[in-house]
Formats: structure tokens, C-alpha cells, sequence
């Protein structure tokens, strides 16, 4: 028996070091898996916020794109016609322009992650009623609908409250195009094909991760039809 135990040896020190990298290594390779199942799951939820904030500005255009922009439509009568020429009080506005013809003019264009700029305070710090504090999106109420979404969208996006912005390339823009054949009507964009006073068609692009996957979405707003 005695000699039976002689020869019943244990590990020597090689071979536990061995042991101990093999298992090290299967450790340092879990690691890397949880690292990188993280990182896809933060990635995958920036695109999926990226493309519900996409389809909302959309949304936001077609349910607004007949909205006279800048004139109060609850104390002021306006009518606006087939060709979308609008009439404030019985007399025809050339100044007045709906929602899409707004955004034709004027693009929508946020980009890098600086907030909006705030009035400055004569001390040198916040605003005296600024705590801080991230407002609400509808906070700020302007006289007519698509002012107060250009608001809602300088809110989301300029304050970066649903993307996380990595970068001065994380760009979000509305541009809207207005194409026809008539050079008078659409000066910039002129297709033949289109014999109407302007189709409209809009451009929504989310930039992430400092501008190295982009989101686009392109969609129809609206259509003057030519008298």
C-alpha cells in the first residue's frame, strides 16, 4: 500500500500554470462576448430610437403640410385653395406660405452636441428660471402648429434627449424639395413630368455614432395642383 501511494502523484506547477491559462482564456473570451453583446444592444437601440424619431418628423409634415405657418388660425380666417395660395380675411397673402413651402425656404438642421443656445445671465451662469433641468418639449407655445413642431423637433434633437450624440457629425436635417416644370413656381428643383404648381417631396436624415451610420427617409408631403 505504501508503495501505491508513492506513485500517486499530484499536479506539478507546469501544469497547473497551463491549467490556469486554458481557463483564463475561456474567462478573457466570455468577457469580450459581454462587452460586445452590450455595445449591439446600445447600438441597436439608437437605430431603433433614430427610426421612430425619423417617421415621427415625417408624420409630423403630412398631418401639418396645409398649416398656413406663422399666422394664428384660431383668431384669423384664412382659407387656402387648391393651388395653395392662401387668403387671411378674404384677401389673397403672397406672404403667407403653408408648412411644406415653409420648409422648401427654410431647412431644418440641428448638428453636433451642443445644446440650443440660451440667454446669458449678467453673472455669467444659467438664466435666473433655468435650473437645469431638461423642459418639457411643448414648454414653449408658439401661435400656429408647424411653429410648434420645428419647436418639439429643436427640443428632441438639439438637446439630444433621445440619440446620444458622439460627435460634431451627428447631423439631423429636414429638407424639403419642391419640384415642378414651371420655372416661375419651382426655381430650384424642375422636372417636365410634374404639371402642377409643386410636388413636395421631403428629406429626413439622423446621423449617429459621429456620423458613421445614417438614417434616411424620403417621402411625399404634399401636391399643389395647377389651376
Amino acid at each position: 500500500m505504501i508503495k501505491k501511494d508513492k506513485k500517486n502523484l499530484g499536479l506539478t506547477l507546469i501544469e497547473a500554470l497551463v491549467s490556469t491559462v486554458i481557463v483564463g482564456i475561456g474567462f478573457i473570451a466570455v468577457f469580450q462576448m459581454t462587452n460586445f453583446s452590450v455595445r449591439s444592444i446600445d447600438t441597436s437601440s439608437e437605430r431603433t430610437k433614430a427610426n421612430y424619431l425619423v417617421s415621427m418628423m415625417a408624420e409630423d409634415v403630412i398631418g401639418h403640410s396645409r398649416t398656413v405657418h406663422g399666422v394664428n388660425t384660431l383668431t384669423g380666417d384664412y382659407a387656402v385653395d387648391i393651388d395653395g395660395s392662401i387668403q387671411i380675411e378674404g384677401v389673397k397673402s403672397p406672404a403667407a406660405r403653408l408648412f411644406t413651402d415653409h420648409l422648401a425656404a427654410v431647412e431644418f438642421r440641428t448638428e453636433g452636441c451642443d445644446g440650443p443656445a440660451r440667454p446669458a445671465d449678467p453673472g455669467g451662469g444659467a438664466p435666473p428660471d433655468d435650473d437645469g433641468s431638461p423642459k418639457s418639449i411643448y414648454e414653449t407655445e408658439h401661435i400656429d402648429a408647424s411653429s410648434n413642431k420645428e419647436e418639439k423637433w429643436m427640443r428632441i434633437f438639439s438637446e439630444n434627449r433621445y440619440l446620444k450624440c458622439r460627435g460634431e457629425n451627428d447631423v439631423k436635417r429636414l429638407k424639403m424639395y419642391k419640384i415642378c416644370r414651371w420655372a416661375g413656381v419651382c426655381d430650384d428643383y424642375q422636372d417636365a413630368s410634374i404639371t402642377d404648381d409643386g410636388m413636395f417631396i421631403g428629406r429626413v436624415q439622423v446621423n449617429l455614432n459621429n456620423g458613421k451610420k445614417r438614417k434616411y427617409l424620403y417621402f411625399q408631403a404634399d401636391y399643389n395642383v395647377r389651376k
